[in-house]
């Protein structure tokens, strides 16, 4: 039996609303300078794209004007995005960076715990969450109860597309990690290649059911911040479809407040000796500079220009629609090799990439991959260095029993 959808209520959500909207006093340091949120915005309808922008007077709030609602949001990595925008843009990889930038490497005290791709479905993340030990019976969809102590989680990437609850597992999880927290262990989201399409405008795997959601989302943040944002989240269309679409592309382009979100994901993260990518990981990443990676999907998503050329590279290799970028990468996804020699091949690669880990970062033992749904389940090969954990548990991929893997 499916399990139950929960429905949202967003009046109920106010913290991550107001570190959501914090963000977008990120732009207030240029001068008569519009927002730049959909400046790598691809593949929506020019028409779209163009009608969705923020009115150029919403860029202009006098520093500290959000001042009283920023006081109210409680400090998560969620919320950080937004609170470090605030004081101004982020600056490209490798500078004097006036936003944090997500983490490379963390070290767990105690049990780590990783789930694949979820898809919008959190009746599943639900479960999920439950299997692996850290979402309790106690709490309801507005008050989840952390059960995992000092437990690390790791969701793998894809959160958005195909189904109809994305922002409630988003703020599912950041309620998680604030409890998590507060007794030594942290839940993480890495960015997928789904995070990727929506923040550049692609929005071909949304449904129906996500799109309004959207909307409510958007009508919540202009019953918040007043009618300076009801055009940015299509607020003076009557027709319903093309106010659920302007309102997507308000939450998702380039610094609005949900890409502000995204960035403060890791593409790349290694936890103790564990190494995780939504996609999977080659040796030319790690010679590049993981780290590079990170901060540079991190400053697309606040908005930040990409101009300099290693910053080009830097994205490329991490969200490019190559077969070997982080997010789109499938070297290591495959089930069931044609070949001995392919699946040799493959090992081959893999352990050449934690031998660069290893050597840059320090002790790699095993890499961790979702994107590629696994038929039979969560698996491992290459004795034991790649792990395959999206098993298609969203009822919008095939609906699988969730399952999770401890390491």
């Amino acid at each position: 039996m499916r399990a139950r959808s929960l429905s949202l209520d967003f009046a109920t959500h106010s913290e991550f609303d107001l570190c959501a909207s914090k963000g977008r006093t990120s732009h207030t340091g240029s001068e008569g300078r519009a927002v730049r949120m959909l400046a790598a915005a691809r593949s929506m309808s020019a028409f779209a794209l163009r009608r969705a922008r923020f009115p150029t007077h919403v860029t202009r709030y006098a520093p500290g004007s959000l001042a009283p609602l920023a006081r109210r949001a409680v400090a998560s990595p969620l919320c950080a995005a937004s609170e470090a925008a605030a004081k101004g843009p982020a600056t490209p990889a490798g500078g004097d960076a006036k936003a944090p930038y997500p983490p490379l490497k963390v070290t767990a005290p105690g049990r780590v715990v990783a789930l694949g791709d979820v898809h919008g479905d959190i009746g599943q993340a639900r479960r999920a969450l439950s299997i692996a030990g850290v979402l309790g019976d106690g709490g309801d969809a507005v008050n989840p109860e952390w059960t995992g102590g000092d437990t690390v989680v790791v969701q793998v990437g894809d959160v958005l597309d195909r189904g109809d609850d994305e922002i409630a597992i988003l703020i599912l999880l950041q309620k998680l990690h604030k409890q998590a927290e507060a007794q030594g262990g942290a839940v993480y989201i890495l960015n997928g290649n789904h995070e990727v399409l929506n923040v550049s405008g692609d929005f071909r795997y949304v449904t129906q059911g996500a799109f309004q959601e959207s909307m409510r989302f958007g009508e919540h943040l202009v019953n918040l911040f007043g009618s300076a944002f009801k055009e940015a989240f299509g607020g003076g269309e009557d027709d319903p479809r093309k106010k659920q679409v302007k309102a997507r592309v308000g939450l998702f382009s380039p610094g609005g407040p949900l890409a502000q979100q995204l960035a403060m994901n890791s593409t790349v993260l290694i936890v103790n000796d564990t190494v995780f990518a939504h996609g999977g990981l080659m040796p030319r990443h790690v010679e590049f500079g993981l780290e590079r990676l990170n901060n540079a999907v991190a400053d697309w998503m606040r908005g930040a220009e990409i101009s300099s050329e290693e910053d080009r590279t830097a994205l490329g290799m991490a969200i490019g629609s190559v077969k070997d970028s982080v997010v789109w990468n499938r070297t290591f996804g495959t089930e069931n090799f044609v070949t001995d020699s392919d699946r040799d091949r493959a090992c081959e690669v893999l352990g050449n990439t934690l031998d660069a880990i290893t050597e840059k970062y320090g002790p790699a033992t095993r890499l961790v991959v979702g994107h590629t749904p696994q038929l039979g389940g969560c698996n491992g090969e290459c004795d034991g260095r790649i792990w395959r954990i999206d098993v298609g548990m969203s009822f919008g991929v095939v609906g699988a029993d969730p399952e999770v893997i401890e390491i």
